[in-house]
């Protein structure tokens, strides 16, 4: 035994929900025999208050410098635990943690020799691992009281008034010479009961900003380079041919969206009374419609297809100005046609005062759209209503279009100044549809209203004040802090590649000028892309370095590895996925030996051509279901990489069909019960 490393082993029997499967003494005795282990211990219920003091006891007692904790699944307990060992002096990155109940005992029930043999492997894969931990910190970055708002609509202005709110500065860059966006061009907004002027909005809206000192505006204004991360951001802009720069801490990206044009659609661009809604909403505004007898609008123009979705307003704004237009003069005749009326709760207040006042709502089919004739000049519409069955020839004397959005011109040259994503429709792409709705990748940088997709102005004011609240957390506190699971590179081998710096998902890695790069580990998340990737081998990544997952590799398949499946899963959904199948007592083969790591595209070439080598049955590869990877584009980095693997192999040699790859919700147990039967259907191991 090395007298340097001495490992404590703790296998819990979690009641019987553990020992009642899993013979928990022959574990206990099974991790004396393991190198590095001076103490092992069974407890009956090891996350109790007695249980966890007895632990520390005898960690000062055994001199214990490395902790493995064989019982639940990390995603819940491994907090409490780091905790535990912490304050008996030992570094929480010290602690390997190990599934015998979710992955064990609650999945081979009936099977219970089985099962302690697979308890047996999973413990000597801890074992393996904690022999190679280093100790690890959380990591702190400055952060000060400084907002970058981009972009002086609605969403902008009131991000900023609830940045300013707060007793931060705020700085709006719009690049137009006034205040209000979008707002600038429309008639009215809807609220629950009524209408309000859009520009009495606006000017309300702009009173406060100017009036408030924690606000410096500057319109007119282009920028023209960004650089840095959170607490440490360099800005240059031009405004009215100046140039300025200043120092930012956060970023709020504010900047609107603009209506697509149908050019070639129903004779527009054609004929002058072929206009889009927005385009309506203007002449409503400068009340130029009074001439029009007879208005047809055609929604889900060049949108809701194959190849845009829906622009999730378009029904609700045709609604409004079809009211409008009647109210204006209730002689005059409005049609809407549509293919299905997509409303929230509050916008059925409308839909029901424009049938009151007379507007016809004439629904077509979704393959069959409406058609435009022009016939001696005048434009007739014919329409197929579903409802009653018939066709109908309508007169316009204005035809309206209602069609999606895309984000606004700016997003392009943002992106790249921010190194942050857009989306086909170029709207700015969130951090996670879930768990990061308001955020970025990157720490420090939030997004809302119509930069990240259309929405109504209620939708608008509400996403700028969290967007003002996710960036306020880091300004509050003073600091941001991140976990100790980062990444480290190691310049000896570095061939200044750059591929480190060009995929990492959180803009972690930056460069010198000799093209060296290195980690702001504030910013780093540990997904581990950039270490899977480097083809020197240069990055490591704390807590779960190629020496310590190799070493797991190594200890699952030393014995009878022609009938054992190696897996490796991310912590997040594909783990999550492998406990809801042990908390749905779903029962499948035992054959399985499964590694964690923080992201599937932690997951290198090197590590499945071992487990090949050392003759596994099968090698599989969990991660997040698409498109929702907690590490942004981990999940798309690991399938590409399967798919090089599979090359990889099959020119060695090996089978590229033992190798599978799934992805996995952290709900569907089902999934990976059902994955796992499967695999070993297939690979002969019944």
């Amino acid at each position: 035994m090395n007298e340097d490393l001495r490992i404590g082993v703790f296998v819990c029997d979690c009641g019987s929900n553990i020992a009642g499967v899993v013979n928990v003494p022959e574990v206990v005795e099974y991790s004396r025999s393991l190198p590095n282990v001076a103490y092992a211990d069974e407890g009956k219920w090891s996350c109790s208050v007695d249980a966890l003091s007895a632990m520390q006891q005898a960690i000062r007692d055994q001199r214990l410098n490395r902790v493995v904790i064989a019982s639940c699944t990390p995603r819940t307990h491994e907090p409490l635990f780091k905790q535990t060992v912490k304050e008996a002096g030992i570094n929480p990155y010290l602690l390997e943690f190990v599934s015998i109940r979710e992955q064990v005992s609650w999945v081979h029930m009936k099977e219970p020799a089985a099962a302690t043999r697979k308890a047996k492997d999973l413990v000597k894969m801890g074992v393996a691992k904690a022999a190679l931990l280093e100790e690890g910190e959380e990591i702190r970055l400055p952060v000060g009281k400084d907002c970058m708002v981009i972009g002086g609509g609605a969403a902008g202005m009131n991000a900023a008034l609830s940045v300013a709110a707060q007793g931060f500065r705020a700085v709006i860059l719009e690049k137009e010479s006034r205040l209000g966006g979008l707002l600038n061009r429309i008639s009215t907004v809807s609220h629950e009961h009524g209408e309000m002027a859009a520009e009495e909005i606006v000017m309300r809206t702009r009173a406060l900003v100017e009036a408030d000192p924690n606000i410096t505006v500057y319109t007119s204004a282009e920028i023209e380079e960004v650089k840095g991360y959170i607490g440490n951001y360099k800005v240059k802009i031009k405004t009215d041919g100046r140039s300025e720069s200043f120092e930012t801490s956060t970023i709020i990206v504010a900047t609107g969206m603009r209506e697509l044009k149908p050019e070639g659609l129903f004779l527009y661009g054609a004929d002058s009374r072929v206009i889009t809604q927005l385009e309506l909403e203007e002449k409503l505004k400068n009340s130029q419609v009074g001439g029009s007898k007879s208005v047809v609008m055609i929604n889900c123009v060049g949108s809701k297809n194959e190849t845009r979705g829906c622009c999730s307003i378009g029904c609700p704004v045709s609604v409004k100005n079809a009211l409008a237009l009647k109210q204006l003069d209730p002689e005059r005749k409005v049609y809407v046609l549509y293919r299905d009326l997509s409303m929230v709760r509050e916008e059925h207040f409308h839909l029901d005062a424009a049938k009151a006042a007379g507007v016809k709502f004439i629904r077509f089919p979704d393959d069959k759209y409406p058609e435009v004739i022009k016939e001696n000049g005048d434009l007739k519409i014919t329409v197929y209503d579903i409802l009653s069955g018939r066709e109908f020839a309508l007169p316009a004397d204005l035809l309206v279009l209602t069609v999606g959005f895309e984000g606004d011109e700016s997003v392009e040259a943002l992106r790249g100044y921010l190194k942050v994503s857009s989306n086909a429709e170029g709207f700015f792409q969130e951090r996670h549809i879930k768990l990061g709705p308001l955020d970025f990748p990157a720490d420090g940088i939030a997004l809302c209203g119509c930069a990240k997709n259309p929405k109504n102005y209620k939708e608008t004011c509400e996403e700028s004040i969290g967007a003002a609240m996710r960036v306020s957390i880091p300004m509050k506190n003073g600091h941001i802090e991140a976990e100790g699971i980062v990444a480290d590179i190691d310049l000896a081998n570095c061939n200044a590649c750059g591929l480190c710096y060009k995929r990492c998902p959180y803009g972690a890695i930056v460069i010198n000028e000799e093209k060296q790069p290195s980690v702001v580990k504030a910013l780093c998340k540990g997904c581990g892309l950039c270490a899977a990737d480097c083809p020197r081998e240069c990055i490591s990544i704390v807590h779960y370095s190629d020496e310590q997952l190799l070493a797991q590799v190594e200890a699952a398949l030393e014995e009878n590895a022609e009938k054992k499946i190696l897996g490796f899963v991310c912590h997040w959904c594909a783990l999550g996925g492998v406990d809801m199948a042990g908390v749905s007592r779903l029962q499948y083969p035992t054959n399985a030996r499964l590694i964690r790591v923080m992201c599937s595209a932690r997951v290198p070439i090197k590590l499945i051509e071992r487990a090949y080598e050392k003759g596994a049955a099968g090698v599989l590869v969990a991660g997040c279901e698409f498109p929702t990877c907690h590490y942004i584009s981990g999940n798309y980095a690991c399938e590409t990489r399967m798919k090089r693997a599979k090359k990889i192999l099959a020119k060695k040699g090996y089978d590229p069909e033992k190798l599978w790859n799934v992805w996995c919700s952290a709900a569907d147990g089902p999934k990976f019960a059902n994955t796992m039967r499967e695999m070993v259907k297939q690979l002969n191991l019944e």
